[in-house]
Parts: C-alpha cells; sequence; structure tokens
C-alpha cells in the first residue's frame, strides 16, 4: 500500500496554497510545515542537522497554524534555517511545543522554488473528515 502524499497544491491565482491531511492535529501540523518547506525548497534535500525548540499559541486552532507556519517561516528569513523535520510533543487548540529539525540554507546543496512571504488567513480552514483531521492554508509569495 503506498502512503499518502503529505500535502497537495492548491491552484490560486496570485499565491500558493496547500491541501493537508492527517490522522491527528500533531501530523497535520507536522504536514503543513513540510508541505510549507517543500514549496520553498525541496524538502527531501534538507538534511536534519540543527535542532530548535518551539513553542507556539493562541487563541483557536487557525490561529494556531497561522502562528506555527509564521514562525517556522520567520526562522528561515533571519537564521536561514531550511527544516524538513517537525516532532510535535505537545498540542490542543491553543497551544502547540515542537522540536523541530534542518539545515542552513546553501546555495549549492538548496534550489529555492517558492518565496513566500506570508502565511495568511485567507481561505484557511481546519477540520475533520471522516476519520482524519484536515487543513488548506494559503501562502503570500
Amino acid at each position: 500500500m503506498t502512503a499518502k502524499p503529505k500535502y497537495e497544491v492548491i491552484e490560486h491565482t496570485a499565491d500558493i496554497g496547500i491541501r493537508v491531511q492527517a490522522p491527528t492535529l500533531a501530523e497535520l501540523f507536522a504536514n503543513a510545515a513540510y508541505g510549507m518547506f517543500d514549496l520553498i525548497c525541496n524538502a527531501e534535500s534538507i538534511r536534519g542537522e540543527i535542532e530548535r525548540p518551539i513553542t507556539v499559541t493562541a487563541n483557536d486552532p487557525e490561529e494556531l497554524m497561522v502562528n506555527w507556519l509564521g514562525e517556522l517561516l520567520f526562522m528561515f528569513e533571519t537564521q536561514k534555517l531550511l527544516l524538513s523535520e517537525f516532532d510535535i510533543t505537545e498540542i490542543d487548540n491553543r497551544h502547540l511545543q515542537a522540536t523541530v529539525r534542518g539545515e542552513e540554507y546553501s546555495p549549492d546543496r538548496h534550489e529555492l522554488d517558492h518565496g513566500i512571504k506570508a502565511v495568511t488567513y485567507y481561505g484557511l480552514e481546519i477540520g475533520r473528515e471522516n476519520s482524519n483531521w484536515t487543513a488548506a492554508v494559503v501562502f503570500d509569495v
């Protein structure tokens, strides 16, 4: 049996988005992060050499998703960290704690595909579909 992809790209006129699904909320947030970094740079090429702890809070699951992905994007913008591993150790509707792993961007090893400027609330959805969690996230590029 073939595993389902971690995400799929959503076509959008000016921006780019992803749709993710997972059996747990933790996996949903990890898959969204993986999808975002895979849009930035082929995530399979990113080595898990550097580890960082992350804690994010919010008022609801949608805000938590935006804050989570926004914090990861901020790490890329300020520290040039490309991330590919997301171990979420605690999560509920308003709090997320994780350890993320990746490596510093190297133009010799990494080809950047999409310049993501921000995570948006446009079209943002988090919900349940059958036994899976699902989410749609649009990025400003």
